[in-house]
């Protein structure tokens, strides 16, 4: 539970929780729940006509997505008034300052990496998350949005995850972009396997994708067959990491990202 203390107390609470979230108790589902929420992104005309103008994320899509990971995992493991993660803050600011972004947008952006890795957890994680881990994690981003000049985020996940859904509903929109990027992000899990199976993977990975993200993304839905094996096959995997939770020589996997980390 969120102890009833002063604002810096409940903040360091947070990225305590999320911390352990993050390398230890859903290391491999928040990570995949990130990646998800960061696509989802691309579905808001505003947002992806933003990503692809820079063309970093379509032409230099590998190295952009390290560099957000890390980023990200910075502050997960040094918390927000770390040196290190002011320095991140700091940086994020000077990234997003030279676009016209609005409020609500960022708000949104925010919302991916606070409600969507939960989401993730509750749907193919080896357990759900609690209502306190969740809390935490809004607790860690609501600190983030202060850092960063974002206004009026809801007060609770909650209340964010419904204001998340509306927004979705309002702003979704199938786009040239959209298509774009999701195209390039998805080469990044497509060629890390033979080139034999890419078909195989791109239709797994539109499975994992839920019906508006495919529209606006312009992804087929992929077969009940192959819709039905990817979901047998991400109850197997939660199968898995619970064993491995319970073997007390348990190592977390930690993704590449955060394994780069220095210091």
């Amino acid at each position: 539970m969120k102890p009833d203390s002063d604002a810096h107390t409940t903040l360091s609470w947070a990225e305590a929780v999320y911390r352990r979230l993050a390398f230890t108790e859903f290391s491999e589902d928040l990570a995949f729940g990130l990646n998800i929420g960061f696509y989802r992104t691309f579905a808001v005309p505003e947002i992806a006509e933003v990503l692809v103008s820079t063309r970093r994320m379509t032409e230099q899509t590998e190295l952009r997505a390290k560099m957000t990971g890390q980023m990200m995992y910075l502050l997960f493991r040094d918390g927000l008034d770390s040196e290190q993660g002011a320095q991140t803050v700091a940086a994020l600011n000077r990234i997003h300052s030279h676009w016209q972004i609005g409020n609500d947008a960022f708000l949104y952006v925010l919302a991916c990496f606070d409600v969507a890795p939960m989401r993730w957890c509750d749907t193919y994680a080896w357990r759900s998350a609690t209502l306190g881990e969740k809390e935490a994690s809004h607790v860690f981003y609501l600190g983030l949005a202060d850092r960063m000049g974002i206004h009026t985020a809801p007060p609770t996940w909650g209340e964010f995850a419904a204001w998340m859904d509306c927004y979705e509903q309002e702003h979704f929109a199938p786009t040239p972009e959209a298509a774009e990027l999701w195209a390039a992000t998805r080469g990044l899990l497509v060629n890390r396997f033979p080139a034999v199976l890419g078909p195989a993977v791109r239709a797994a990975a539109d499975a994992l994708l839920d019906e508006p993200l495919r529209c606006a993304f312009g992804a087929r839905r992929p077969p009940g067959p192959v819709r039905a094996l990817v979901s047998g096959v991400m109850r197997l995997r939660a199968r898995r990491v619970r064993r491995s939770h319970a073997d007390p020589n348990y190592r977390p996997f930690l993704p590449p990202a955060v394994r780069d980390l220095g210091g």
